[in-house]
């Protein structure tokens, strides 16, 4: 498994930052770059205006398509993400990333998965936890790690990794908090430059921190990472 941590304390300095969740995205996107090839399907991604830093690796693809229901988004594949509508056993790798909360059944989108995957295929997704609710229309859930191995139990490898610990969910708070705080008084502005460096305290506190966290801190986390692999045979 690679390494997913971000690599600079000052995360802030980014490129293109947009939030501290986002950037552990990016980060775990990088890692898993690698192994994007063959023919590639980012389920509810977008080909244009993209957020975050991660540039996807098209061209180490053979294929590397899109699938949307949302025109705007200039999809590859105008369908519902768990209604696909390509040949079972026939994809490499899929994207799956801030999609299953959005969905009434997620369960169907990973069964979805799971035919459209070659035998040692694989899938990399992503869900938020301590989050705020972002509808895209709709916002139906969060997922715990058993929920998400829940989800996958079909697969026969499936690894769930945080993305950022418990300061690192206060400072994201914070951080998203800061929109909140109106006004161009002087307190307003004192405010917002207040909680701008108290999130940035805490998140980098996180780095620092990561993978040393007592087991209480380790309940928490803004999102998670999920790397499943579709190891079956052809024949089964």
């Amino acid at each position: 498994m690679p390494m997913i941590l971000p690599d600079r304390l000052d995360y802030w300095k980014t490129k293109d930052y947009l939030t501290y969740r986002r950037l552990w995205l990016d980060v775990g996107l990088v890692a898993f770059s690698a192994d994007m090839r063959g023919v590639v399907l980012d389920l509810g991604g977008i080909r244009e205006n993209k957020r975050g830093t991660f540039q996807p690796p098209e061209t180490q693809a053979k294929a590397w398509w899109y699938v949307n229901l949302n025109m705007d988004t200039k999809p590859n594949v105008f369908a519902d993400v768990t209604r696909v509508p390509v040949q079972s056993r026939s994809v490499d790798y899929i994207i799956c990333t801030e999609v299953l909360e959005h969905l009434k059944d997620p369960q169907a989108c990973v069964d979805e998965i799971h035919r459209l995957l070659r035998a040692d295929g694989a899938v990399l997704a992503s869900v938020p936890f301590f989050y705020p609710m972002h509808a895209d229309p709709y916002d139906f859930q969060r997922f715990t790690e058993d929920g998400l191995r829940h989800l996958f139990r079909d697969f026969s490898s499936v690894e769930v990794l945080r993305m950022g610990g418990y300061l690192g969910v206060l400072g994201m708070l914070v951080e998203l908090g800061i929109t909140g705080v109106q006004g161009n008084g002087l307190f307003p502005r004192f405010t917002r430059w207040g909680m701008k460096w108290l999130s940035r305290a805490l998140c980098r506190t996180d780095l620092v921190l990561w993978g040393r966290e007592n087991v209480h801190w380790q309940k928490y986390t803004t999102g998670y990472f999920v790397y499943a692999r579709h190891q079956e045979s052809e024949n089964t």
